[in-house]
């Protein structure tokens, strides 16, 4: 007897919300031939306090294998982290799950037997998921060092925008998944100033690096570039530069707030043209306008006969941006499609995009071009039930 559980999925750090398949085997076909043969799946987490028991028949067209899903178990463990008022670097703890499966099955000896469970047959530990959902084809090739940071790696930021340009009173952060190895980073102005934000443990942590960093945008500044570094000032992933963006403009500027693929919250300005509108939901019914006074029944012009006794409104704000770049218009996309979207107007609100359709823009068809969104405000505004 032999039993055996493979991983098709790469690394220790899994996307939360792709497919996250295990195949399992047993050996012995004098097992698998039994009577209502199952494989099982125990999955838990760190504390090894049982999340969920998965049982799946064997694959269809094998003898001996089954396959497992746990996406859908893992994803109901994480959310996002993000806080607008950040100053310093927080570990984002509601951003990933540490988990354990452990794999066994059971069967009968005949068709009205009592079930026989052989559990724990294989054990997988010193597995995280954080909460990206990649795009097919990138997962398709998913490797794990393009994303946790560690010694000697080069992997990224939590953002596919490679070529970041922020207003300098902009707020904006930086997401890392790491395995422990960031300590600090170190941001390096175009005016040669630095400053150091230190890091936390977590697997996933976030950095305040728009208007919100320590100490500031200096005035000069033009640019900065932001390295990943351990407790020995080594590289632990790829640097990154931000561009200060000047331009102005005579509208005023509302900063639109998303959560990426990656899992991390990003900032995007617009400062062009906007146009607020209210739909008007009313609903009203017919009432009696007369009322009785001694012997007189009577109505005035002062009654109400068709009473409205419901009025609520949605407001719908459409944003328009300064021109973009072709890179720029492939990573709002993310905005566009994401689940979580605030807006800061004044005061910081949660909104729905309502854009249904999104061109991807190039300049070989367009000269110059921009973004329009359409935010519904989350929550309806309603005055007195009369």
């Amino acid at each position: 007897m032999a039993f055996a559980a493979s991983h098709q999925v790469t690394g220790t750090h899994q996307p939360a919300y792709n497919e996250n398949l295990w195949v399992v085997q047993e050996t012995s076909t004098g097992i698998t031939s039994n009577y209502n043969f199952k494989f099982i799946c125990d999955v838990k987490n760190s504390t090894d306090s049982l999340l969920t028991r998965l049982k799946v028949p064997l694959y269809y067209g094998s003898n001996n294998r089954g396959v497992f899903n746990i996406s859908r178990v893992l994803e109901s463990y994480v959310t996002h982290d993000w806080e607008y008022t950040d100053s310093a670097a927080s570990g984002c703890t509601n951003s990933f799950f540490d988990y354990k499966l452990e794999f066994g099955y059971e069967y009968s000896t005949g068709t009205t037997s009592p079930i026989v469970q052989t559990l724990a047959q294989a054990t997988a530990t010193g597995n995280t998921v954080w909460n990206a959902a990649l795009a097919p084809a990138t997962f398709l090739n998913y490797d794990e060092s393009n994303y946790l940071m560690a010694a000697s790696s080069t992997a990224g930021f939590l953002t596919n925008n490679t070529n970041k340009k922020i207003y300098r009173d902009q707020k904006d952060w930086l997401y890392a998944l790491h395995d422990g190895s960031i300590d600090h980073l170190l941001v390096t102005f175009s005016d040669s100033s630095t400053v150091n934000i230190p890091a936390t443990s977590d697997d996933v942590v976030r950095f305040p690096i728009g208007a919100n960093i320590s100490g500031g945008i200096p005035t000069g500044a033009t640019s900065y570039t932001i390295r990943p570094e351990d407790s020995s000032n080594n590289l632990v992933g790829s640097a990154y530069t931000i561009n200060i963006d000047n331009r102005c403009s005579k509208y005023n500027s509302v900063d639109v707030f998303f959560l990426n693929r990656m899992g991390a919250v990003e900032s995007f300005r617009f400062n062009k043209v906007r146009r607020d509108n209210f739909d008007i939901d009313r609903r009203n019914f017919r009432q009696n306008p007369y009322t009785l006074d001694g012997q007189n029944y009577a109505y005035t012009n002062q009654s109400f006969n068709n009473s409205q006794y419901y009025t609520e409104s949605r407001q719908t704000i459409t944003l328009n941006s300064d021109f973009i770049t072709e890179a720029e218009s492939v990573w709002l996309r993310e905005l566009i499609m994401s689940p979580r979207v605030w807006i800061y107007d004044d005061s910081l609100y949660t909104v729905n995009l309502i854009n249904s359709e999104y061109e991807q823009r190039y300049h070989i068809n367009d000269k110059a071009f921009n973004l329009t969104i359409e935010a519904e405000l989350s929550f309806p505004d309603k005055v007195q039930r009369l």
